[in-house]
């Protein structure tokens, strides 16, 4: 994915902006991506100043995802950002989320892997139909008879209740 390579070492010290579109074929890159689809711009602001770099990262558009109570799929709103910095040195420096150490004689950075961790971490846990009137009916009603049924209790677990 070579159009989310930047070559920082040609740029002036100040602000840089760069526009990304996410879609499928961003999350094909990705092994074990958790997510198929997006229609998702982002936003780079690469800040160059003599010792390091600083990325603001800005996302919004929207995710084609499974809703967990219906399984069908729905697009999903998403916006979020993330700020990253990135230090040059020789000396082995524990990384963070927020920090990233490249070596001096580095000269360009890779950013789809830090894109596509921002998506991800910034799912939410539950991802629903925003109404449940537009979820799929029919499995609905499938989960609820299935929900409703009095399943058998096992006399040995009736016995122990009598315990309580």
């Amino acid at each position: 994915m070579k159009e989310f390579i930047i070559p920082f070492s040609g740029l002036k010290t100040g602000k840089h902006e760069f526009k990304f579109k996410i879609d499928h074929t961003f999350f094909e890159a990705f092994d074990q991506a958790l997510l198929e689809d997006a229609d998702l711009d982002v936003d780079l602001v690469l800040e160059k100043v003599e010792t390091m770099l600083i990325l603001n990262l800005q996302a919004s558009g929207f995710l084609n995802v499974p809703c967990d109570r219906c399984g069908d799929m729905f697009k999903m709103p998403l916006e979020c950002s993330e700020r990253v910095i990135v230090k040059f040195g020789d000396e082995e420096f524990e990384q963070t989320d927020e920090i990233i150490v490249l070596r001096p004689e580095e000269y360009e950075i890779d950013v789809s892997q830090r894109i596509y961790e921002m998506i991800v971490l910034n799912l939410p846990n539950k991802r629903l139909h925003e109404n449940p009137e537009d979820c799929n009916q029919e499995v609905l009603k499938k989960l609820n008879e299935i929900n409703s049924q009095e399943e058998e209790i096992d006399p040995r677990w009736e016995a122990l209740k009598k315990l309580k």
